[in-house]
């Protein structure tokens, strides 16, 4: 996924439009078991690798909490 993908993702909920109830949201992410983890940090980081094919890439720092089990886990 890159990120005009999840910003179309976003669009669609949205409606195009900045400070919707959807810009509180808190962002969690899915583990292997099945648990939300709370995104906790944000980083873009550069490959020091010459010519490589993802020269750039965001990764997303979690919190693991375990507190919560995704409702829609194994479905996808």
């Amino acid at each position: 996924m890159r990120i005009r993908d999840f910003q179309q993702i976003l669009g669609k909920f949205t409606n195009n439009e900045k400070g919707t109830i959807i810009s509180d949201c808190p962002i969690y992410i899915e583990t292997m078991d099945g648990h939300l983890e709370a995104v906790r940090r944000v980083e873009l980081q550069e490959t020091k690798l010459i010519n490589s094919p993802e020269p750039k890439r965001i990764v997303l720092k979690a919190e693991s909490l375990k507190i919560f089990k995704s409702p829609t886990y194994k479905q996808s």
